[in-house]
């Protein structure tokens, strides 16, 4: 913004050593929006990304910057991200992306110095510690997570040399990962045999940002001892704030990620390039057209999912259909056809052994799929691209001729400033 609203002489004096510095938020919600006002009024530059939308139940909770009722059915993160605009300074910037994490690679962090995560959704942090685990450590950003268990806010702070994101998350937990959870863990709580959420306050959501918020501003005012640590404020009736100090967990899977030795560069971006922009580039550098990229690999909800999905048969009549989707982006509507849709026919049929995919793209690789853009066939912005030379190999166990290469595009870290809607 051009137009100035504060009065520098009422404002911090450290407050010049916060300007512009990008942050992400990933959840938009009771913490998120608290957390995306905090900074936006510290001087920051704020992004957020979230794919839900606001709603009634929920607007107790949520920051004063929310109107009620009318953002309900807004996306959160393009809402909430419009609602700072007037906050900040001239500049800063502020972008919405409605969108999920599944949907971003490791590069769609390393622009940001900060990450903040105020997400219930375990599954979501586990895969948000494999991507930023997966960026080098010189572009690696300053981890930043809040939550909330009743009256109960907590806010842990790390640099992912002590421990990692999944050295906060209970093995047991995981036994459930669809279990609404904040960073304190599930909260679900068993009451004569039933369960019930734990219910929480807009006090309670906005202390667990003010305290991600406070890590954040000690951060950047070079207090050392903050690092990997974790802020707990308990309400009364035995109101305290204290701090602890996590500990890496014995053989932790979270911990053993680690980025790729070297990664070649792509002019371009996951959302515009095609494959066969990629394939000229990588043939170029490679200086060889005996090579093949691997399809995206996903790993989330303990499924791994790796393949193009060129055609499938309808799961209500066995229709033929063509897909042109990845795995990892299938949903049970995209697996009927037009007619059994419109019909409201039910998914009665397992088409797995009707399916053709492809689990690799290649220089002789059809047309149609080589002008389908990178993000299109599955690579979330930000993604690392495994490209194969088999050098003569029969199959992916005689390692000694098997050559890998990482590549990645190098301005996908600047579309998440700009990109509204990753779907």
């Amino acid at each position: 913004m051009s137009e100035i609203i504060y009065n520098a002489l009422k404002l911090s004096e450290y407050r010049p050593l916060f300007h512009s510095i990008r942050v992400l938020v990933i959840g938009a919600g009771a913490v998120g929006t608290y957390a995306m006002e905090y900074f936006a009024k510290m001087g920051l530059s704020p992004d957020a990304i979230d794919f839900d939308c606001f709603t009634l139940e929920n607007a107790a909770k949520h920051s004063g910057l929310i109107r009620t009722p009318e953002d309900v059915g807004r996306n959160k993160a393009e809402c909430v991200s419009k609602r700072v605009q007037p906050l900040l300074d001239e500049g800063c910037s502020s972008n919405g992306i409605d969108g999920d994490v599944c949907k971003l690679g490791p590069e769609a962090f390393a622009d940001y110095k900060y990450v903040i995560i105020a997400v219930d959704n375990l599954d979501a942090k586990v895969l948000i510690n494999e991507l930023i685990r997966q960026l080098p450590e010189d572009r690696r950003p300053v981890i930043i997570m809040g939550g909330t268990y009743g009256e109960m806010a907590q806010s842990v702070i790390l640099n992912n040399s002590e421990f990692c994101i999944r050295c906060l998350i209970d093995e047991n937990w995981m036994k459930d990962s669809s279990i609404r959870t904040s960073c304190t863990g599930p909260q679900v709580r068993q009451i004569d045999g039933i369960a019930e959420i734990v219910r929480t306050s807009n006090l309670a959501s906005s202390m667990a940002a003010h305290l991600s918020a406070e890590q954040l501003r000690g951060h950047i005012l070079g207090e050392c001892e903050l690092m990997n640590r974790r802020l707990t404020y308990t309400a009364y009736p035995s109101l305290e704030l204290s701090t602890s100090h996590p500990m890496q967990r014995k053989n932790c899977i979270g911990c053993r990620i680690k980025p790729p030795k070297h990664i070649r560069w792509l002019k371009g971006n996951m959302l515009d390039s095609t494959l066969r922009d990629a394939l000229v580039q990588i043939s170029e550098t490679l200086q060889t057209n005996d090579f093949e990229i691997s399809a995206h690999r996903l790993n989330y909800r303990k499924v791994m999912y790796t393949g193009f999905v060129i055609k499938a048969a309808c799961q209500s009549c066995g229709k033929p259909m063509t897909i042109m989707r990845h795995e990892g982006r299938l949903f049970d509507s995209d697996l009927k056809c037009e007619d059994c849709k419109s019909n409201g026919k039910s998914i009665r049929m397992d088409d797995s052994g009707q399916c053709e995919i492809i689990h690799a793209f290649a220089p002789d690789t059809d047309d149609s799929i080589k002008d389908t853009t990178m993000y299109n066939l599955g690579y979330p912005l930000g993604a690392y691209i495994e490209v194969i030379q088999r050098n003569g190999a029969i199959d992916y166990l005689d390692e000694a001729a098997i050559k890998k290469d990482v590549f990645a595009f190098r301005d996908d870290h600047i579309q998440v400033h700009m990109i509204q809607k990753l779907k």
